[in-house]
C-alpha cells in the first residue's frame, strides 16, 4: 500500500479565533500578514516586535507587516483553515513536521518560482534545504535550522582511555565498549552512579521513532520508497534492527529512555553520548563540572562507513509564503529582511537562534560562540523525519512499539519489520 498524505480534514476541531489572543478577526485591507507563534512567547515578543518594526520603517502603507500570533500547536490547524477564508494571507513561520501536510493541502507557494533556483544553493548547507522541500519542491526557506546532533562528553571518553575520534559505527561500538568496561565509576560497585554508554531513546514515539531513522538512514535503509511503499522489513533495517538490539543486549543502552532521562543523567555527567538539539544547552549545563567545553562536544553521528555523509534528524523553523497572496514580491522581501545578516545576528545574540545563510554562520559572533558554531557541521546532514504528516504520531508508535518489542525480548527482528509495514501500510 502506497503511503498517503490526506488533505488536511482538520476545520472542526480549529478553534474559533485566529487570534492567540482570542479577539475577534477582522479583515486586513493593506499590508502583509505574518502568521507565527514565537512572536507571542515572551522570550521572542520584544525581538519579533524589533523584526517587524524594522522591516516597516522602510515600506510604505500597503507594504506594512502586521503580525498574527498563534500558540506553536494551533499553528498548522489555523493555517489550513484559513487556506479555506478569503482573509489576508501571506507569509507564516511553521515547524518542519508541518510542511508535509500544509504542502499536500495547497496551502504553499514554490518559492523557487518566487526566488530563483540558485537563491537556496548559493545561501543554504544541503541539510538545511532540504527539510524544506517535500516531493522535489522547495516550499520553505531555513530560517534557523539546527539537526540533532550526538552531544559528546569528552571527560567520560577520557576516563574511559577512548583516545581516537568517533567517526564510524566501529568507532562508536568500540567507544561504548570501553566506557562500559574501563570508566572507573563502572568497576566500583560502592559507586551507585554507573556511566551509561549511550542514552538512546527508548521511550516514546516523538523522540524515539526520529532518533532510530538516524540509524536506519545510516545503514543504508528508510521507513518508505520513492513511491511511498513501508520498507522497513528490508534487509537494511533487518540490520539496523538487530544492530541497535545488540546495543541493548551489550549494556550499552537502556529501556524507558526518554529526551528528559537523558538530559538529566548527561548532566550528573553519568551518559557518555546522547542525542539532542542545539537548544538542550540549557538544559545539560552544570557549572560544578566547569567549562562546558569539557564535557559537552557536539558533533555529527558516527557513519556505517569512512567517507559517508553523517546523518542527522531535522529540526527547524522554516519561512513559507502563502500560495494564494497576492504579495509574493513583497513577501519575498520581507522573509530576506528576517535572513539577512543584522536581523539574524540580533535573534541569534538574544535568543540564540542559529542563523541559517552560510556566509551569517561564517560570521565571527558564530564562530567565536563554541556550543553553537559546533553545530555547524551537523547541518549537511539534516533531513526531515519520513513519517512527518498526517499520520505522524502514528507511525511514530508503531515503530517504537515494535521496537521496543524486540528490545525486551517478545519478538525478533523480522517480526517486528513485518509488523512494522503491515500496520504502516493499513493506516
Amino acid at each position: 500500500m502506497k503511503k498517503t498524505l490526506i488533505v488536511l480534514t482538520i476545520i472542526a476541531f480549529a478553534t474559533t479565533s485566529l487570534f492567540a489572543s482570542g479577539e475577534k478577526e477582522t479583515s486586513i485591507q493593506e499590508g502583509l500578514t505574518f502568521s507565527n507563534w514565537s512572536g507571542s512567547e515572551e522570550s521572542s515578543k520584544e525581538i519579533f516586535k524589533w523584526m517587524i518594526d524594522s522591516f516597516n520603517e522602510d515600506q510604505s502603507s500597503e507594504n506594512q507587516v502586521v503580525q498574527i500570533n498563534w500558540p506553536w500547536g494551533d499553528t498548522e490547524s489555523q493555517l489550513a483553515l484559513r487556506a479555506q477564508g478569503k482573509e489576508q494571507y501571506d507569509i507564516a513561520q511553521i515547524d518542519i513536521r508541518m510542511l508535509p501536510a500544509l504542502a499536500s493541502a495547497g496551502v504553499l507557494a514554490d518559492l523557487s518560482d518566487i526566488f530563483g533556483e540558485s537563491f537556496f544553493s548559493d545561501n543554504f548547507a544541503p541539510g538545511s534545504i532540504s527539510v524544506g522541500n517535500y516531493n522535489g519542491v522547495q516550499y520553505g526557506v531555513p530560517w534557523t535550522v539546527a539537526p540533532m546532533g550526538m552531544i559528546v562528553n569528552p571527560q567520560i571518553l577520557k576516563d574511559s582511555g577512548v583516545d581516537f575520534d568517533i567517526v564510524t559505527i566501529a568507532d562508536f561500538e568500540k567507544a561504548m565498549e570501553m566506557v562500559k568496561n574501563n570508566h572507573p565509576a563502572n568497576n566500583d560497585s560502592d559507586a551507585g552512579n554507573d556511566i551509561l554508554p549511550f542514552a538512546a531513546m527508548t521511550k516514546d514515539g516523538g523522540t524515539c521513532a526520529p532518533d532510530f531513522m538516524v540509524w536506519l538512514w545510516t545503514f543504508g535503509a528508510s521507513v518508505f520508497d520513492e513511491n511511498g511503499n513501508c520498507v522497513l522489513d528490508s534487509e537494511e533495517a533487518i540490520e539496523t534492527i538487530n544492530w541497535f538490539k545488540s546495543l541493548s543486549d551489550k549494556g550499552y543502552i537502556q529501556g524507558a529512555m526518554g529526551r528528559g532521562d537523558a538530559r538529566t543523567l548527561y548532566k550528573e555527567g553519568r551518559v557518555a553520548f546522547y542525542n539532542d538539539a542545539l537548544l538542550a544547552k540549557g538544559a545539560i549545563t552544570n557549572e560544578a563540572f566547569g567549562s562546558i567545553e569539557t564535557y559537552a562536544k557536539p558533533q555529527v553521528n558516527p557513519v556505517l562507513n569512512e567517507g559517508d555523509t553523517p546523518k542527522a534528524s531535522g529540526w527547524g523553523h522554516l519561512l513559507v509564503i502563502i500560495d494564494r497572496s497576492p504579495k509574493k514580491v513583497e513577501a519575498k522581501a520581507f522573509i530576506e529582511h528576517l535572513i539577512s545578516e543584522d536581523v539574524a545576528l540580533k535573534y541569534f545574540d538574544e535568543i540564540g537562534m542559529l542563523p541559517s545563510k552560510k556566509s551569517v554562520l561564517n560570521s565571527n559572533e558564530v564562530k567565536n560562540d563554541y556550543w553553537s558554531n559546533s553545530w555547524t557541521p551537523i547541518l549537511d546532514g539534516g533531513r526531515l523525519a519520513e513519517t512527518a504528516g498526517q499520520n505522524y504520531s502514528a507511525y511514530n508508535s508503531i515503530i517504537v512499539e515494535n521496537l521496543q518489542a524486540v528490545l525486551s525480548g517478545s519478538k525478533t527482528s523480522e517480526k517486528a519489520a513485518a509488523d512494522m509495514v503491515s500496520r504502516i501500510e493499513n493506516l
